[in-house]
């Protein structure tokens, strides 16, 4: 027994000796093959998160410099940038989104905003964010993002029992018409309607300049002309609001006060019919004239566009021109839609947190920056605060725009303004086209939205 315990003893002591051999020693810290560096794998196993977004921007290059600046900020964020159609975006994630192969984060135009509360898509930003954007964000853009619902009921009425005031989602952009002038043929553009109507009587009785023998209205170079067309209401709202007509009341958001039938509403189609009308296609229908093509070509001094069309009249060859804010009509503002881009939080995103995060960052200068240099889109930011946008306060179109805005109105969310496009362009087709009396167009016009929404009379 006792030469078996001596046996023992000693594997015991030689497995010891083996164990504490300083080359295999497992507690020092200092590997002499490391240069006697420690090593830290803390980072390695720091748990990271992830979020999808949806953002138009074909080529990748924006998004991959915002989500490089982001992750300075976030570096435990993982961002994983997927090109969609801001106008797409809605429709797909409805799609999409219910089996998790959606967005945490999307992009869409004003217009899209409470079709998607509606829808069930949008995840009410917290109140830290509706403050940090106070402080920030263009006032028109935060109104258009601002929505007051009631999910309970789904209703937007102001009214409605469960009715809260929410921000729904962070502006990116912002835009409006203005009126661009040809600056080779304009050297001051008229400040009210009724100075450009009496150069556009001259002008277009004037010969053509293309030795024709024919007058510029003859040939359809008239003074003044519309990148659309006349009979969109978009276009036309600076007009109506000269005259007090504004849709949904004077707070924008009534579905119940389209207000086709207003006084106001018939007064500003009279002046149409009487004033601009013969000045801008003679005899001819809304849509007669391409005045955008005779524009980018030099023949035309006015149009009325928007940012939009900038690209065009930058690439047309030989032509210089401008923007100036709309002219007044009697002596009252012409006030645009003023209308933007924006970022929303899906609402069943597995991640709310980060997406907020991100969707904040896209309101920081930085990302404003980039918004700027890769998109030359006006940030939807506080007037004064664009001077820290490098380039911004340089670029003479743009400053025209945000000049624009400061008389602009915010474009109506709420979901029955898809209903009043159709009849709104057809009540000006009447008026412009088939000699229809504006009292019984707009009649005709407050009917067709009235049965759209299952309102009764």
């Amino acid at each position: 027994m006792k030469k078996l315990l001596t046996i023992l003893f000693i594997l015991f002591g030689m497995a010891t000796l083996v164990a504490c051999t300083p080359e295999e020693d497992p507690i020092d810290p200092i590997d002499p093959i490391n240069n006697g560096e420690r090593i830290d794998f803390g980072d390695t196993f720091t748990q990271k998160s992830k979020i999808r977004v949806w953002i138009d921007d074909e080529n990748g290059e924006y998004m991959q410099a915002v989500i490089a600046e982001f992750n300075k900020v976030y570096p435990n964020i993982v961002v994983e940038h997927q090109h969609m159609g801001s106008v797409d975006a809605r429709e797909l994630l409805k799609t999409f989104g219910p089996s998790g192969n959606g967005a945490d984060v999307f992009q869409f135009p004003h217009d899209h905003l409470a079709q998607a509360v509606l829808e069930d898509l949008i995840y009410p930003l917290p109140v830290a964010t509706q403050t940090l954007l106070a402080t920030r964000a263009n006032s028109l853009a935060l109104q258009i993002a601002t929505l007051t619902y009631d999910e309970t009921n789904k209703s937007f009425d102001p009214a409605s029992p469960n009715a809260v005031e929410r921000l729904y989602a962070v502006p990116m952009s912002i835009e409006s018409v203005g009126l661009f002038y040809n600056t080779d043929l304009v050297t001051t553009p008229a400040a009210t309607f009724e100075a450009l109507f009496a150069a556009a009587d001259t002008w277009n009785a004037a010969l053509a300049s293309d030795g024709s023998g024919q007058t510029n209205a003859q040939k359809g170079w008239f003074y003044l002309g519309t990148s659309s067309h006349w009979a969109d209401s978009y276009f036309m709202q600076p007009v109506y609001s000269a005259f007090g007509f504004y849709p949904f009341g004077d707070e924008l958001n009534d579905p119940s006060a389209v207000g086709f039938e207003s006084t106001n509403a018939v007064n500003a189609l009279t002046w149409i019919k009487d004033e601009l009308k013969p000045r801008t296609t003679g005899t001819g229908n809304h849509n007669s004239v391409s005045a955008g093509a005779n524009f980018e070509a030099g023949k035309v001094p006015y149009i009325i566009g928007g940012p939009w069309n900038h690209e065009a009249y930058q690439n047309a060859e030989g032509l210089n021109y401008a923007v100036a804010p709309m002219p007044t009509i009697n002596g009252n503002a012409t006030r645009t839609f003023a209308g933007a881009i924006m970022a929303a939080v899906y609402k069943y995103s597995n991640n709310k947190e980060d997406a907020i995060k991100f969707v904040e960052f896209l309101n920081s200068d930085i990302a404003m920056q980039l918004q700027y240099e890769y998109k030359g889109k006006l940030p939807a930011l506080q007037s004064d605060l664009l001077a820290d946008i490098e380039g911004v306060n340089d670029n003479q179109l743009l400053m025209d725009m945000a000049d624009q805005l400061e008389t602009s109105v915010p474009m109506p969310t709420i979901p029955q303004v898809t209903y009043y496009w159709g009849p709104g362009e057809t009540m000006l087709i009447d008026v412009w086209n088939n000699g229809i009396a504006p009292a019984v167009a707009a009649a005709t016009a407050e009917a067709s939205y009235r049965t759209r929404v299952g309102l009764t009379s």
